[in-house]
């Protein structure tokens, strides 16, 4: 089972509500939903005088599930319950959405150079993928052994090539980077790339940034859904902690990065006026 908290703070309501609070510091307002053998308890944390009473709330997570879903403003230190992050499904509609739109772009493999910058080879796998939709593919890792195996293996199996580097440089000169991890460190790209990665990075990295991905919210699962959780970041949820793998199968129609959101057919045309 699922649990989504929501803190409602009616620290500054009138007086009525003010009154209120002398009697009922807090209340918390519980609603399950349920679909086939899936369950999320919503958690509703009416906050009107002191703190949170991270004790009474932990008693409401049904299964005593430790691991909820809630907004990244909401401070859990101190309580034994800790924030899902949903990074693994994020990593998924990164990849799903990167080989969907190069599949669909009209451009000659041998002209696109890609770079994918994957210091702790976490996802060999679509370095393979990506490979299907180009010829000059540039890995750049800390762990530059393990990806050389894996180019030998490839190359074996396919007769597909690709570089490795543990340079950092080696990611420029290229069209498009994709690093499904958080970019610690200044790459030396230019204001033109395309980035796909997953967060906002921390260092200094010209381009144009994407880090969210967008797909239709699936029908069957509708009944779930609920306005005060992002929809992406709850199918996270059931797929990573209810077990849901077909998810993973969807693909996302949009993309954003610093409140600008694009289309997939917006990506795939700024990709092809590259090459005209």
């Amino acid at each position: 089972m699922l649990t989504v908290l929501k803190i409602t703070n009616e620290k500054d309501s009138g007086f009525g509500k003010k009154l209120l609070s002398v009697f009922k510091p807090y209340q918390l307002k519980t609603e399950l939903r349920r679909c086939g053998d899936i369950e999320i308890n919503y958690i509703n944390y009416i906050l009107r005088r002191g703190t949170i009473k991270y004790d009474k709330l932990y008693n409401c997570c049904i299964g005593k599930r430790k691991t909820i879903l809630c907004d990244r403003e909401i401070s859990l230190e101190g309580s034994r319950l800790k924030r899902f992050t949903g990074i693994i499904f994020k990593k998924i509609m990164l990849d799903n959405f990167v080989c969907d739109i190069l599949k669909k772009a009209d451009i000659d493999p041998k002209k696109i150079n890609i770079s994918y910058y994957d210091p702790n080879a976490e996802n060999p796998a679509l370095a393979e993928r990506l490979l299907s939709f180009c010829t000059n593919l540039t890995v750049v890792s800390d762990m530059p052994k393990f990806y050389e195996n894996e180019s030998e293996r490839i190359a074996g199996d396919s007769g597909a090539l690709f570089t490795v580097s543990n340079d950092i440089s080696a990611v420029s000169p290229c069209d498009i980077l994709i690093a499904p991890t958080i970019i610690k460190k200044a790459l030396p790209t230019v204001s033109s790339n395309i980035i796909f990665t997953i967060y906002p990075p921390s260092a200094y990295v010209p381009g144009n940034i994407i880090t969210d991905y967008y797909c239709e919210f699936p029908e069957k699962y509708n009944s779930l859904a609920d306005d005060t959780i992002d929809e992406m970041y709850l199918l996270a949820g059931l797929y990573s902690l209810c077990g849901i793998n077909s998810l993973s199968e969807l693909v996302p129609h949009s993309c954003g990065g610093s409140g600008i959101k694009y289309s997939a057919e917006d990506i795939i045309r700024i990709i092809e006026n590259k090459y005209k």
